[in-house]
């Protein structure tokens, strides 16, 4: 990749304690050295949902799922945040 594409990647070791983010939209791999438990967090933001809701219009097959998931994150956000408001009077 890094002749074709100008990317190069990063290596690096995770001991006790440490924590890693790898950016949304990052490819990555890992690889275990040794026995591990593995956390992981996916979070999309409520601007990475609107904006994968408005390119799942185009994309085939599984795509109406995405779009109902997104949907369904949008409506839960916007309820949760009329609620808080709500609250405020």
């Amino acid at each position: 990749l890094r002749e074709e594409r100008g990317v190069s990647g990063w290596t690096l070791l995770q001991f006790l304690g440490d924590a890693v983010l790898v950016p949304a939209g990052a490819p990555h791999q890992v690889q275990s050295l040794a026995g591990t438990i593995s956390v992981e967090q996916r979070f999309l933001s409520p601007e990475s949902t609107a904006r994968l809701r408005d390119r799942g219009r185009h994309l085939p097959g599984a795509a109406h799922q995405l779009h109902a998931q997104l949907d369904s994150m949008i409506f839960s956000a916007v309820r949760e945040a009329v609620e808080v408001l709500q609250g405020c009077k």
